[in-house]
């Protein structure tokens, strides 16, 4: 699953202009190395953009905080899906 976030201001990514990120959904593998390299929560955040959109922290630095919301919000609807019954399996109970 992907999300797409229009920017309202323009900045460079990867050397290139744009007023678009695609954020893709992240992984464990994403959270894990976040975890082990940033100790503070802003630049975890910031590390887990970036690798969701695929570009480097610094490019992410540029963003103005309403753009900065809107990946907050992109990134929410990619991993805050709310569970059904059907996504859940139980495998053992305890009574």
């Amino acid at each position: 699953m992907k999300q797409k976030i229009t920017l309202s201001s323009p900045i460079e990514i990867n050397g290139v202009k744009t007023d678009t990120l695609c954020m893709r959904e992240p992984t464990v593998g994403d959270q894990l190395d976040a975890d082990k390299l940033h100790d503070d929560a802003g630049q975890r955040e910031l590390y887990m953009f970036s690798r969701v959109c695929e570009c480097a922290p610094d490019d992410l630095r540029r963003l103005t905080l309403r753009d900065l919301g809107r990946l907050q919000k992109a990134w929410l609807r990619l991993v805050g899906e709310p569970e059904r019954d059907s996504d859940v399996a139980v495998v053992d109970q305890v009574a």
